[in-house]
């Protein structure tokens, strides 16, 4: 990962939201995001991410409002979405709380009718007739920009840096990454430090040298295979080898940012319909190796994806507010663990591999212990910490953090026994019999 990552990255739960959808009250949405984050606060929530709150474009758009992705001017908010005035009231709340606020940037593409087209046409690509391309067809609402022109990354940088200095944020997603040079995002990032230090930089790709510039990636490669098996393609051992696998092809030290869902995802309460594997994947997101993501309205376990080129309200009335107190206990869980915020993942054998998920997080000789089922088993499982530094034939008195009861484990010879329900389990103890 990039060499001035922020030592707490890994602390991070993020919160993504598409504030034209958040409230009734057109022109006041980022006040409604605002009014919020104490709730968002009480589920550990740490960053909130916001979509592209720019002016969306008019010609070529899809739907009736345009994808918020096809931004006709970076320096101005929506405003159906609010003003600047509600943007920094929104940034100094956050702080207030001690949350960050991290925004979209688009910086492959804009709206082909932004003003920029017709006033730099030479900062776009064209195609051997002159006229402009792009590198994905189906977008046909944008443009894409031509970074072998310097006056590009002169006016993206400078842009950054305004809403920086201006509205003090504390940090970038950066879309489709991936499809801008690299040596661009080095640069922005360097002079953007000077600007503010310690700002956070998320890249929406998963290729492993993205990390020269960035300090986090997407799980896209992880996300595919846990698709795969929620379809019944691939089993759960073939997914839990994979995230085993990605130690060996991304860097030391490698953040990903994991989901469930996002908006370019459908919900995951639409692919997992029992709530008892709902929960126990909610909780694989919330402590297995990487940075969490939580899209508006999945802790509710909304089912209808959010159309991000419509006129959408978010239903929060239809939540399962069950649910919601269950990702809050989550967040605590976690926000108060720095066992499952930055200690090892260990992957734990089992004898049914394809009912259950178990791990460890540990730092040094303490560790906690993560049991999930997410198959249709409940009784008696064998863990197996063979290759695992724990210490043996010993007695834990353990508290499940979820549920805050006290039991007993035994580890001999390697190995435990645990009954196992439909609940997720996260063990913490210490010796003693």
């Amino acid at each position: 990962m990039a060499t001035d990552t922020p030592v707490g990255f890994n602390d991070l739960v993020i919160y993504e939201i598409f504030a034209r959808a958040y409230s009734r009250a057109k022109g006041r949405q980022l006040k409604a995001v605002t009014e919020d984050l104490p709730r968002l606060k009480s589920m550990g929530v740490t960053t909130i991410w916001l979509m592209p709150i720019h002016p969306t474009g008019v010609k070529d758009r899809k739907g009736t409002l345009g994808s918020p992705y096809a931004i006709k001017d970076f320096y101005a908010i929506d405003p159906d979405v609010g003003d600047e005035r509600q943007m920094k009231e929104l940034v100094q709340r956050a702080h207030e709380l001690k949350m960050g606020v991290i925004m979209d940037m688009v910086l492959n593409h804009c709206a082909t009718d932004a003003g920029i087209v017709s006033e730099h046409p030479d900062w776009f690509l064209k195609d051997g007739n002159g006229n402009h391309s792009r590198k994905v067809p189906d977008w046909e609402d944008v443009y894409d920009f031509d970074y072998t022109n310097p006056e590009v990354a002169e006016y993206m940088i400078r842009m950054m840096k305004y809403w920086v200095k201006e509205f003090d944020i504390d940090g970038f997603r950066c879309d489709v990454a991936g499809l801008v040079p690299l040596p661009f995002w080095l640069r922005a990032r360097r002079e953007l430090s000077e600007v503010k230090k310690g700002l956070l930089w998320i890249s929406e790709t998963h290729d492993p040298h993205m990390y020269e510039a960035f300090d986090a990636t997407y799980d896209y490669d992880g996300y595919y295979r846990f698709r795969d098996f929620l379809e019944g393609k691939a089993s759960l051992h073939d997914y839990l080898d994979y995230i085993k696998s990605q130690d060996s092809f991304f860097p030391p030290n490698y953040i990903k940012m994991r989901f469930l869902e996002n908006h370019d995802q459908v919900r995951i309460a639409s692919l997992i319909n029992d709530l008892s594997h709902l929960k126990n994947w909610t909780t694989w997101l919330f402590t297995c190796k990487g940075v969490p993501l939580v899209y508006n309205g999945q802790e509710y376990g909304l089912k209808e994806k959010p159309d991000i080129f419509n006129e959408y309200l978010i239903p929060w009335e239809e939540g399962d507010k069950s649910l919601f107190e269950f990702y809050k206990r989550l967040g605590t869980i976690r926000s108060n663990s720095m066992l499952i915020k930055r200690g090892d993942f260990k992957l734990v054998k089992n004898n049914r591999p394809d009912d259950v998920i178990s791990f460890v997080r540990s730092i040094e000789n303490r560790w906690i212990l993560v049991v999930l089922n997410v198959g249709n088993y409940e009784g008696p499982v064998e863990l197996n910490f063979e290759g695992l530094v724990v210490v043996d034939d010993v007695c834990f008195h353990a508290q499940e953090l979820l549920s805050e009861d006290y039991s007993r484990l035994r580890i001999k010879q390697k190995k435990a026994v645990l009954d196992i329900s439909n609940d997720p389990l996260i063990l913490s103890g210490y010796v003693g019999c």
